[in-house]
């Protein structure tokens, strides 16, 4: 991709993040990525195609921000639990909506769309997949038992994030959220 096409799928993430597939309009997309409606047609093929890019950019770049602070913890779960406090998007004030692009695509209706769908799925698999990477590795370095099943934490994990995501949609009060997330993160730390 080149750079223009790479600013306008981050203004275009952006979009879908706030306001949705539904109600983003291909005009909100013109005057977003600063493209004509042709150009954006031509460059990422259609509008459900620029969804699914725009995903796909959004999980890259939480799963790059969840490595960086996994490579600089001192120990797995203090990764796992560093990364929920300052880099997923209920604790990141520079997140277009404190929550998660991903559950807020899950939760919109409308989305008939089966590339969308499947393309949804695809990445909520691999993100649990990549919470059970830890929990594995966390069993590994002796911070929880080797009686630990990690794909059980890590399916509690993305189900407690999706709540919590669900839950911000309609909170009003952010100290709410940052404390629900502190909790979180400590019960994460203390999985043992």
């Amino acid at each position: 991709m080149n750079h223009n096409k790479d600013a306008a799928l981050d203004q275009a993430l952006n979009l879908f993040w706030t306001k949705g597939f539904a109600s983003t309009s291909i005009k909100d997309l013109e005057r977003a990525t600063g493209m004509h409606p042709g150009s954006i047609y031509a460059a990422f093929g259609s509008k459900a195609k620029l969804y699914c890019l725009s995903l796909e950019r959004y999980a890259l770049q939480l799963n790059d921000k969840r490595a960086q602070l996994m490579a600089s913890a001192a120990s797995p779960l203090q990764g796992l639990a560093d990364f929920i406090l300052r880099a997923h998007p209920l604790s990141n004030a520079d997140a277009p909506l404190p929550v998660c692009f991903l559950v807020k695509a899950t939760l919109e209706s409308g989305l008939d769309d089966g590339s969308i769908h499947d393309k949804i799925n695809e990445m909520l698999t691999r993100n649990e997949a990549l919470f059970e990477d830890v929990f594995e590795q966390a069993i590994a370095a002796g911070e929880l038992s080797q009686a630990s099943n990690p794909k059980k934490l890590a399916r509690q994990l993305s189900a407690d994030l999706a709540g919590l995501c669900f839950y911000a949609l309609r909170e009003d009060e952010p100290t709410v959220i940052n404390e629900m997330i502190t909790d979180l993160a400590d019960r994460v730390r203390q999985s043992r």
